[in-house]
């Protein structure tokens, strides 16, 4: 049976949409969640500390400075850190977090905890000098919109413990599914034309 011709453009045009779609939503999950920046030679990575469901976790925000591949060490002397979101401006201590060039903000100067209040868009403002190059720039993130339910007690302590797969993760997951079944619905529009049958050969 030959295909229908109307069948085929639609089931082409249906599937390169949901990939096109698929591949979108995936790099827009990925930009809520971590932001790169290129200041001079360096290479700097933000990623979210995210909002915790009990209220003796941590939020915040983690980052680390490379050049070349290297990790730049020592900017807790040299750069400043300030949270922006929901109207609140909280400057940030700068720690390091393993002397590897990691750097965790989740507390202020004054030593308390950061809160994202209830998730959504914030702002990092970093700035000083990475090596004596300046350093000035905004980066914004969305944390995610996790309710906080109060202290945790032990028994939901060890299960808050237990890790689970990052949100990224599941997301990505739930993409790579819709992919599949909409690529298994697109086969069955989208069939190779059957091939011109050979002339026997006169015996």
């Amino acid at each position: 049976m030959l295909q229908h011709p109307r069948r085929s453009i639609v089931g082409r045009w249906l599937l390169a949409a949901i990939i096109g779609t698929g591949i979108a939503a995936a790099s827009a999950a990925s930009a809520l969640a971590h932001v790169n920046r290129q200041v001079g030679p360096y290479t700097i990575l933000v990623v979210l500390v995210e909002e915790p469901t009990f209220e003796d976790n941590h939020a915040g925000f983690q980052f680390w400075v490379r050049r070349d591949g290297q990790p730049i060490v020592g900017l807790e002397r040299t750069i400043q850190a300030e949270a922006t979101g929901h109207g609140e401006h909280v400057s940030l201590a700068v720690p390091p977090l393993d002397g590897l060039g990691f750097y965790v903000l989740d507390r202020s100067l004054a030593g308390t905890a950061f809160d994202p209040l209830g998730g959504g868009a914030w702002s990092l403002h970093l700035w000083g000098d990475i090596d004596g190059t300046p350093l000035d720039e905004q980066l914004a993130v969305t944390f995610p919109s996790y309710p906080r339910i109060g202290a945790a007690n032990q028994a939901s302590a060890a299960a808050a413990a237990a890790p689970g797969p990052p949100i990224g993760v599941l997301v990505l997951a739930l993409i790579g599914l819709g992919l599949a079944m909409a690529i298994v619905v697109a086969a069955r529009f989208v069939r190779p034309r059957p091939g011109q049958p050979t002339p026997a050969r006169p015996r």
